[in-house]
């Protein structure tokens, strides 16, 4: 018997006196085995609880070897089943022992009998909490009334040690989570009668002091100003305790640029109740990061890349991130700069970008400036922008001719993304949305009016233990009274890893001469299951189909089928893909892998 079923039994009691008649049984029929070699057999017994029995219990299994067997052994066996049985609610279980007719083996006759139901739960509460109910503080009356309504063994449920266990540490969790730090649940029992398979639960309950916030201790202060803790509200003192709002204020910092780990003690001291002191425990990162990388995707090459980070740039706490990456197809440069967050969940940012690119016949050259706002509400994130841009495509026309395009544009944007995954970099279950719609006048510094609308859709569901379907959606389309003078930047273009498999990148759109141009309309669909043959190692086979076009007459989906191999790392699966182009009539393989040194 484990420690947790030690426990249990302690918790339980059964209303009967003496030896049970089940042990006389068990004994009486122990004592017609004659000892010696033989395998044990579980017989009448079925379904999940012969299943528990065999998990728990190895001389049961069905590729157990023989066994000496004798009276000893069988009363301990007995005393094993009725233990494990009793952890599912089967308080009077009938067990017997009986020789195969073979000669070979002892047949292990169990009736479970009986499951125990819950009869009457019976919460007896102590402390501040108990005392707020009487002096008839509604918020009081309220909180109690949830936790006894969010008891996870209510009456009529069966009687289960798994549940019982939970039950009484998600009572405890949430009577901590709010106000009462100090909560604990001073005595549990279950009083069982076997003669009505019932059982009657009392609790006691001390919710202790109410407790408040009180100062931050704070300690691994060192490079940064202690004004920036208050940029990520943190609790107030004299505000009631909360456990979720030390969370939220634990992950603000944590996820910021400025600390590598961040951890919390409180020590709910009774005597500290009116002002309870939390310590924080900071350490900081580095103020300058230089890194270099080295990677090849199908989508553009062989990749190199040069980032320098300075996370207090003048001594403001602004956060700059800059890179210089040089591609086979593409190459960029950005500068970005962070301001500190603001107390009500914003981050404000500001940067530059030069990009050149020569894919599908179109040779791009762009300049831009943006300022963005980033607000994060729980698992919702909204960004509103502007952008202005310089852009110079030169496109193919035919051999040795080419033609140039110059255009500007200011766009205001606003954008949401919702996330409710269970892994960001490797989800198996939940969604994510992402909408943006973007605006130029041609009457400021822009050479066309236009609306830029994009959405894209992903749902992750989980099959079995490990398996999962991703089923992807993506669309856009730009409203104009003309394509002409709008940066292919803003326009639509698709293929490649990350859209329709099976097509190089961004080889669907608008052709013109020998060039790929984007178009005002887009649209993506994808299907993809996922089989893990281990813990890092996958194959996938998938479904995509899509296009870019100038308008929905011309819009022809083009459809890539194939199959993938996925490796789980730290930073999220590595894809590589074999997918057949039906329009093209090839295959094409689709990798992409960065190395950081």
């Amino acid at each position: 018997m484990g420690i947790a079923q030690e426990t249990f039994a302690q918790e339980v009691s059964k209303n009967s006196e003496g030896t049970s008649a089940t042990q006389e049984r068990a004994e009486d029929t122990s004592t017609f085995i004659s000892p010696g070699q033989s395998k044990l057999r579980l017989v009448k017994l079925k379904g999940s609880l012969a299943d528990l029995l065999e998990d728990h219990i190895p001389v049961l299994s069905t590729s157990a070897e023989s066994q000496f067997v004798n009276p000893s052994l069988l009363r301990k066996l007995q005393g094993d089943i009725q233990s494990i049985l009793s952890t599912e609610g089967y308080f009077s279980p009938q067990i017997s022992f009986q020789k195969n007719s073979s000669g070979d083996s002892i047949d292990v006759i169990v009736h479970a009998g009986q499951q125990t139901l819950i009869k009457d739960v019976q919460m007896r509460f102590t402390g501040a909490l108990a005392e707020a109910v009487t002096a008839g503080q509604a918020t009081a009356i309220q909180k109690q009334k949830e936790l006894e309504d969010a008891w996870l063994l209510p009456k009529g449920e069966a009687f289960r040690q798994s549940q019982w266990s939970e039950a009484k540490t998600q009572l405890i969790e949430a009577l901590r989570a709010n106000l009462y730090a100090g909560a604990s649940l001073t005595a549990s029992s279950a009083n069982v009668d076997p003669e009505t398979s019932s059982a009657v639960i009392e609790l006691e309950i001390d919710s202790g002091a109410a407790f408040f916030f009180g100062d931050l201790q704070v300690s691994g202060l060192d490079r940064y100003p202690p004004w920036l803790l208050d940029r990520f509200n943190p609790p107030k003192k004299g505000d009631p305790y909360s456990s979720v709002r030390l969370l939220e204020f634990q992950r603000g910092l944590q996820n910021s640029a400025y600390f590598s780990t961040v951890i919390f003690n409180v020590e709910p001291d009774a005597t500290k109740a009116a002002a309870l002191p939390i310590e924080v425990l900071l350490s900081e990162r580095q103020t300058r990061d230089v890194g270099l990388s080295a990677g090849y995707s199908t989508n553009t090459g062989f990749r190199t890349e040069l980032t320098y980070r300075d996370r207090n740039v003048l001594d403001r706490l602004w956060d700059l991130r800059s890179a210089v990456r040089l591609e086979q197809k593409q190459q960029l440069s950005y500068a970005d700069i962070y301001l500190p967050p603001t107390d009500q969940h914003r981050l404000d940012s500001f940067g530059v970008l030069f990009d050149r690119s020569n894919i599908e016949g179109l040779l791009q050259t762009r300049a831009a400036f943006a300022v963005k706002r980033t607000t994060t509400n729980g698992s919702i994130e909204q960004t509103l922008g502007a952008k202005y841009s310089e852009e110079k495509a030169v496109q193919t026309v035919a051999p040795g001719l080419r033609d140039e395009n110059k255009s500007q544009a200011l766009v205001a944007s606003i954008g949401w993304t919702w996330r409710a995954v269970d892994d960001l970099l490797a989800p198996r279950k939940g969604h994510r949305a992402q909408f943006e719609t973007m605006v130029s006048n041609q009457a400021i510094i822009s050479d066309q009016s236009f609306v830029r609308v994009y959405g894209k859709y992903q749902y992750w569901h989980p099959i079995g233990k490990q398996d999962s379907v991703l089923l992807r959606l993506e669309m856009g389309k730009v409203f104009s009274g003309s394509g002409d003078s709008i940066p292919n930047g803003y326009l639509f273009r698709t293929g490649g890893s990350t859209s329709v498999r099976g097509y190089a990148y961004q080889s669907l759109g608008v052709k013109s001469g020998e060039a790929v141009l984007g178009g005002r309309i887009m649209g993506v669909a994808s299907a993809e299951y996922v089989h893990w043959m281990g813990p890092t190692f996958g194959v996938a086979g998938f479904v995509d189909s899509g296009d870019a076009a100038a308008d929905w007459k011309s819009f022809q989906a083009k459809q890539g089928i194939g199959l993938g191999a996925r490796v789980k790392t730290l930073a999220g699966p590595i894809a590589l893909d074999l997918a057949y182009g039906n329009k093209t009539k090839k295959f094409r393989l689709d990798f992409s892998i960065a190395i950081a040194f």
